[in-house]
């Protein structure tokens, strides 16, 4: 082998190891703006993909990512020539990449083929046969038999083919039969090391497959993983300065015009983001002045003063992606602020953790029966601890309790501050019924004998008869049902939801969060408040795929607030029921 064969085998190594080298020196792309082939040189955003794909591979053996973005990141086109470039370096394998529409198939096939036609001579592979959205690259002695190929979605181009590196381009676009199309192209890819598989979209909206996929590898729930990417760690999305006093004008102005969102720009102001590239330190972003300024600028000028539009196109976090371009029951501009404000909440203030153990006590063992402890991942996540003479209402949402698949909803109970209509704690568990009664109890206790409005449907009897005969738990909702047989009225426990009570308190707590008169912290409770919508029937419930325990919990406390407003007590209320004559002697109320 001559010196030249040497260099030549020892260059193709390298380029094969390293994907980088390979996209500055052999591929070309069209330059956005001016249309020119230009090198293909990674910005911050691809190159941090990049790596974290790698640090997957590295750790899993394969490539699971469901990748939300704002606009003109250059996702798709990092994780196309990415693709060319497994492609058409090894041999026998498929790439397959699916998008929204025959347009943008075209757009990426046109950008495909640039790709190989730019490549050095001596890195071309033998072209066996290019179709409209097909490169076959040789099957002849020496050659790479390797393909690769495109599709729009509701194609049929590789139904039962197998794929070793999957890309699914605006999968919130797909449409009607995207998720039955999206689940067979993930059949395609071949389960084992080295395939890959990235789902990458800009946000249409809550619910759909799209939403879905992107939670569950957020929360954990799946094998994915998800990434994020909020507008500002891009180095084009700011503006310098003038000078000294400019920049302090402009800091002293943040938070004063409606403009651009009040508060919610000065709170962006130091937001962080991290990304665990796999190196000893992760690679962080803060949002700056120069950031805030191109926000103003872009606002004006690209959004015609459309906050709204801002962040449907330039989202600051997941959330916020999804309800800006979201159709749901609740304003998506207020519920866009709620976001914003509790992501500070968290990230300043983040919630105490707490657990509620039950059947620990036993008589004549222990001198406390209902017991709170403290746990940084408990269940009960507490923003704002019981006050001294303070009014409580507690909503309460009952669910079967038996853990029987991810889909199963949830019992939930939040509690709200009766005067300032705030959320200061919230309880989230799969637990039996009854139960359930013994942890209520306590929550209730702690937050000085707050009121429970617990929902008997179904399985809330169950709890609330444990309620009122085993824990006499003094201060629970009452309704007054006038028996049309006999023209009386009687007490019923609990609060029962019914088609014509459930408009009503919904509606109630619509009005709440249009007028802003609601403070929600829970990132739980906004992620449902997001995905519930109102169907074609009238019917307000969470998006299929979704819950709705926490909406229908807290629909439920804010009426209890109207029902029963906030009193000013002169005896702290714990006080109040210990002076309260032996309860066990009273009469209760039916269920």
């Amino acid at each position: 082998m001559s010196t030249m064969d040497k260099t030549l085998v020892d260059l193709v190594r390298r380029l094969k190891e390293d994907p980088i080298l390979y996209f500055e020196h052999c591929l070309k792309i069209q330059e956005f703006g001016s249309g020119e082939s230009v090198p293909f040189k990674l910005n911050e955003v691809q190159l941090i993909l990049h790596k974290l794909m790698e640090r997957q591979l590295k750790k899993d053996n394969h490539v699971r990512m469901v990748v939300l973005k704002a606009r003109r990141f250059g996702v798709s086109t990092f994780v196309q020539g990415r693709y060319f470039h497994h492609t058409a370096m090894n041999h026998n394998k498929v790439t397959h990449i699916c998008t929204h529409s025959k347009a943008a198939t075209d757009v990426m096939f046109g950008m495909a083929r640039m790709m190989e036609q730019n490549l050095p001579k001596e890195l071309k592979p033998a072209t066996k046969y290019s179709g409209k959205r097909e490169l076959f690259w040789g099957s002849e002695e020496g050659g790479l038999n390797s393909q690769y190929t495109l599709s729009t979605v509701g194609g049929r181009e590789v139904r039962g083919s197998k794929v070793d590196f999957l890309h699914c381009s605006e999968v919130a676009s797909w449409g009607d039969g995207g998720e039955d199309y999206l689940l067979g192209l993930l059949n395609c890819v071949v389960q084992g090391y080295d395939t890959e598989a990235v789902i990458e979209s800009t946000a249409q909206g809550v619910g759909g497959i799209f939403h879905d996929m992107f939670w569950d590898a957020f929360t954990g729930d799946s094998g994915w993983e998800a990434i994020f990417f909020p507008w500002y760690i891009y180095t084009h999305y700011q503006r310098p300065f003038e000078g000294a006093d400019q920049r302090k004008r402009f800091e002293e102005s943040l938070g004063t015009d409606p403009r651009y969102g009040g508060e919610e720009e000065a709170k962006l102001l130091g937001q962080t983001t991290e990304f665990d590239i796999g190196e000893e330190e992760p690679l962080s972003f803060t949002v700056t002045l120069e950031n805030l300024n191109w926000r103003r600028n872009c606002i004006r000028t690209q959004c015609q003063n459309d906050l709204l539009k801002f962040h449907q196109e330039y989202p600051s976090n997941a959330r916020q992606a999804f309800v800006s371009t979201g159709r749901t029951v609740f304003d998506r501009e207020v519920l866009n602020e709620m976001v914003l404000d509790s992501e500070y909440r968290v990230r300043t203030q983040p919630p105490q953790g707490f657990a509620i153990p039950v059947k620990a006590w036993k008589e004549g063992r222990s001198k406390e029966k209902y017991i709170i402890e403290s746990m940084e991942d408990g269940e009960l996540q507490v923003w704002q601890r019981p006050k001294q003479g303070r009014d409580y209402r507690i909503g309460v949402d009952v669910s079967e309790g038996l853990e029987v698949g991810r889909d199963t909803d949830w019992s939930v109970a939040v509690v709200l501050d009766a005067k300032y209509y705030e959320e200061v704690a919230t309880l989230r568990i799969k637990i039996d019924p009854d139960l359930l009664a013994w942890q209520l109890t306590s929550l209730g206790r702690w937050y000085n004998w707050a009121q429970l409005f617990v929902e008997r449907n179904n399985h809330g009897l169950v709890t609330l008869s444990f309620l009122r005969d085993l824990h006499l738990y003094p201060n629970l909702y009452t309704e007054k049902i006038l028996d049309e047989r006999s023209s009386r009225t009687a007490r019923k426990l609990g609060f029962h939801t019914t088609v014509k009570s459930k408009p009503l308190i919904i509606d109630y707590l619509k009005e709440l969060i249009r007028e802003k008169e609601l403070k929600v912290h829970s990132p739980v409770i906004l992620d449902e408040l997001q995905t519930f919508i109102s169907k074609s029937d009238g019917k307000m419930q969470a998006q299929p795929g979704s819950h709705d325990d926490c909406v229908m919990s807290l629909a439920i406390a804010c009426f209890g607030c109207k029902l029963f407003p906030a009193m000013e007590h002169k005896v702290p209320v714990g006080e109040y029921y210990r002076r309260k004559p032996n309860l066990s002697l009273y009469t209760p109320p039916t269920l």
